[in-house]
């Protein structure tokens, strides 16, 4: 997805709105229509873009989905996966805590600024201490780190001792 462009972010209604959509398809497909039991009891914002990019719309669609009155999903049922917007995070803990994943997808700024461009700005010491500050608030006692293996890129052993390096503390 990451060599598609931008075209646009999504409103909070979308984001909610697929919610829905995906939560009425499962109840029709599983038989549970009508019946007022929730299908769906996770959610994870990634996949295609930066959620914490579109934080104006984010932030409404995530209260919406923790609010008892609207969805009423439990905080640490909800996570939001980024690739290291540091105020954002900051921001996010301070408006809304919910699980946190971060993509690392390397161990080290060299190797990360290649991967990630976001790195370049945010690099590995500023987005690990604002995990720190993140874990205070946080309705899990962790973080999840995301990484995506590449064939003789960020795949090695020295790779991996990096990477147990850098998430200890």
């Amino acid at each position: 997805t990451g060599r598609q462009g931008f075209s646009r972010n999504l409103t909070t209604a979308e984001i909610v709105g697929q919610l829905w959509l995906a939560e009425h398809a499962l109840r029709r497909a599983q038989g549970h229509e009508g019946d007022g039991e929730r299908v769906i009891s996770n959610v994870v914002m990634m996949g295609m873009g930066e959620p914490l990019q579109n934080y104006e719309a984010l932030l409404p669609a995530l209260r919406l989905m923790l609010d008892d009155h609207a969805y009423g999903l439990s905080r640490r049922r909800v996570t939001v996966s980024t690739s290291g917007m540091v105020p954002q995070i900051d921001r996010l803990a301070q408006d809304c805590p919910v699980a946190l994943a971060v993509s690392l997808h390397a161990p080290t700024d060299a190797l990360r600024d290649r991967l990630v461009p976001l790195n370049r700005k945010y690099p590995l010491r500023e987005l690990m201490a604002a995990c720190q500050r993140y874990l205070r608030v946080a309705p899990r006692d962790f973080i999840t780190f995301e990484y995506v293996m590449l064939d003789g890129v960020n795949d090695g052993d020295q790779h991996a001792d990096e990477l147990l390096a850098l998430v200890q503390d």
